[in-house]
């Protein structure tokens, strides 16, 4: 009876196990695929205009330049591409920008 409990847990084991890896390996495929966390620092590489979306502002005024620096706060996906909510403190705004628009402090692409 006690071999069948021992070979029970056995299986309960394995797949806490898989589950870890399974969450490490997805952080790393984040990494390299080029997703942002929230809380992650990054640098704005685009220039981010005002589209008629934010308001107090004219339509076609910057509202982030190349080389700020700004926080990811969430991410989402709508139709198939992610976006993401940035906050740059310096010029206190929050946008909305796509992955290709940002790139992560302190790699290589870093500019500033």
């Amino acid at each position: 009876m006690s071999d069948q409990i021992a070979a029970k847990s056995r299986p309960v084991a394995r797949i806490v196990c898989d589950a870890h890896r399974r969450r490490a390996v997805r952080n790393m495929e984040r990494r390299f695929t080029g997703e942002f966390s929230p809380g992650e620092p990054v640098r704005a590489s685009a220039l981010i205009r005002n589209d008629g979306m934010y308001p107090h502002k004219d339509i076609g005024e910057p509202l982030v330049h190349p080389g700020d620096a700004g926080v990811v706060r969430e991410s989402w996906r709508f139709l198939g591409e992610v976006y993401y909510t940035v906050e740059f403190v310096a010029r206190a705004v929050f946008v909305i920008m796509r992955g290709r628009e940002m790139v992560r402090m302190g790699t290589a692409f870093d500019v500033g």
